[in-house]
């Protein structure tokens, strides 16, 4: 927490409004692990990207915004309330309304002019600063919002020192070489997320730079999508994809089978509750999630039992031991052509009741049974494959299709 009154949300913040964007959008909340997977693909092949995200243009309003707040210079004791202000004033230039705007992808649009928990410099801060957009600080590490206040403050109040005891006016202004300000921004008008062609030229320029996360040697996937169409693509390890994906195809087929997995995964779990609700609490259940778990079988059941799993669990790195069970047994359940999903049972038990204590649905005590009495068949959303935030990306990259 900064002293001068910026909210900082941690990144355990940021991972659970992500694992309930992704619960959100895939009908399923993450009840035995499988957004482990979801968040390490994405972070591989997409850096700096969340679920969060809605347009590309915000990655220059949120340093315009710093720019702006640098050049008015309001007091120390008042740069939460100035910046609280300029971004709250372009949400509402940003807001549909008759006189124009955005009809979707502001941020906080929807509840303006009420505040919002996760404004815009909260959701995009990592992406700045993972796709340069705003300058590590002199050790190399990446700076921080509560940093970026101090720094405004310093040649206001010179004394003011960083967490290492350097003084703060010594630092060089970390927003440099950033696309000029836009001409109505000065203005009271409405404005568009639409990038000019200049601004798609410098934000194409930094995104081609983004590197992977793995091999620094290496241009992420993002990096390589650049300028691409992508409006074919369901899901990011399509063909199209792949064919532009280079040294990334192998790691980027196996996300794919992964996600195929999960799809079988999630479609299990939500066929062991129904089932223990009907079976052993005695409530006559619809038969909506076994029907569905033959479905998914069906359309996902091939590309998952094609996944080399030593290699995946490889890439994925240290996983909680009851997660990496459920993975395991569920691809050898794949592999032998399993059809009845209570034989994973104990191991979906073990992972969710690791994860989520007294509220598993599906263990076999009262808790269980209170929260299977909560869970409704009907609004368990269908089991869908882990998407690795590409509807989030596709739609960032939209900002760019075309550019040279």
């Amino acid at each position: 927490m900064s002293s001068f009154g910026f909210t900082f949300l941690s990144r355990k913040a940021l991972g659970q409004a992500e694992q309930a964007m992704l619960g959100g959008a895939a009908g399923v909340r993450d009840e035995v692990g499988f957004l482990i997977i979801h968040q390490r693909y994405a972070d591989h092949f997409f850096p700096g990207t969340s679920v969060l995200h809605t347009r590309l243009r915000y990655a220059l309003l949120i340093p315009w915004l710093y720019q702006s707040l640098r050049e008015k210079r309001p007091a120390p004791k008042d740069f939460a309330k100035a910046f609280f202000d300029l971004e709250h004033d372009l949400t509402g230039r940003l807001q549909f309304t008759e006189e124009g705007g955005e009809k979707d992808g502001v941020i906080g649009g929807e509840v303006y002019p009420r505040p919002i928990s996760q404004p815009p410099a909260y959701v995009y801060w990592t992406a700045l600063a993972r796709w340069g957009l705003i300058g590590t600080r002199p050790e190399g590490r990446p700076w921080s919002r509560a940093d970026m206040a101090k720094l405004l403050a310093a040649t206001a109040k010179r004394s003011l020192q960083d967490d290492d005891g350097k003084p703060f006016d010594t630092v060089t202004w970390p927003i440099a070489g950033i696309a000029d300000f836009p001409a109505d921004w000065d203005g009271k008008g409405k404005m568009t997320l639409d990038l000019t062609k200049s601004e798609q030229k410098f934000l194409a320029r930094k995104l081609r730079s983004v590197r992977s996360p793995i091999d620094p040697a290496q241009p992420s996937l993002l990096s390589r999508l650049v300028g691409k169409p992508l409006d074919g693509a369901d899901h990011c390890w399509e063909d199209m994809i792949l064919a532009v994906a280079g040294q990334e195809e192998s790691v980027l087929r196996r996300a794919g089978q992964a996600a195929a997995l999960s799809a079988i995964g999630r479609a299990i779990y939500a066929a062991q509750v129904e089932t223990l609700k009907e079976v052993r609490d005695k409530k006559p259940q619809p038969n909506l999630h076994r029907t569905d778990l033959k479905e998914a079988i069906l359309q996902w059941g091939k590309q998952a039992a094609s996944l080399d799993i030593p290699l995946f669990l490889e890439e994925m790195g240290r996983l909680p031991p009851a997660v990496e069970t459920v993975l395991k047994e569920s691809w050898s359940w794949v592999r032998s052509g399993g059809r009845d999903p209570m034989i994973l049972l104990d191991a979906y038990t073990r992972a969710e009741t690791s994860r989520k204590g007294d509220r598993a649905r599906l263990a076999n005590n009262q808790f269980g049974v209170d929260r299977r009495v909560e869970w409704q068949a009907a609004r368990h959303g269908k089991a869908e494959p882990l998407h690795y935030r590409w509807g989030n990306v596709k739609r960032l990259l939209r900002d760019l299709e075309g550019v040279a």
